[in-house]
């Protein structure tokens, strides 16, 4: 992650540049990671949503993004999409909008099932809520103060904002 957290300088002018803090509820992260590892469709993508105007405080809801964004042409700002690793912190390197941490799979509980019992069937469910449960405390320690939520590709510009995390 970037230790300098101010707007780079060809994108002071951008409309996000305006946003002091992103407000987000820590189980809309979770439910959006949840949302995308079960999403049968490769179109569509759940994110958090920032709604214009950019400005102060502006809080991130989850939306389902269907497709490519399409807006109509006279839309100035247009809505910023954030994925749910964009809270949460990388291990894996500078890498805003990724994380290290995965979801559980139904996999992963026969595993844990298997190595404990002689006939893992019955307590596969079991397995998978507790690997369920730890996952979403792993997220929430996870959760970093400053979040990228622009990214202009030609340039590399970014713009870097507080996040703030409370229940809606």
């Amino acid at each position: 992650m970037r230790t300098n957290s101010t707007t780079d300088r060809g994108l002071m002018d951008h409309p996000a540049a305006d946003i002091d803090a992103v407000i987000v509820d820590p189980d809309d992260i979770i439910e959006t990671f949840k949302r995308n590892h079960e999403e049968d469709s490769r179109l569509n993508t759940h994110v958090l949503r920032l709604v214009p105007p950019f400005d102060g405080e502006v809080r991130a809801e989850p939306y389902l993004e269907d497709g490519p964004k399409r807006y109509p042409p006279g839309r100035d700002p247009e809505p910023l999409h954030l994925p749910a690793g964009t809270f949460v912190e990388n291990d894996g390197g500078p890498h805003p909008g990724e994380t290290h941490l995965t979801i559980p799979t139904d996999e992963d509980a026969r595993q844990a099932a298997a190595a404990e019992h002689d006939d893992p069937d019955d307590a596969v469910e079991t397995y998978r809520q507790q690997l369920l449960a730890a996952w979403e405390a792993d997220v929430r320690d996870a959760l970093i103060g400053r979040v990228r939520i622009y990214w202009d590709p030609p340039t590399g510009d970014e713009i870097w904002t507080d996040a703030r995390y409370e229940k809606r």
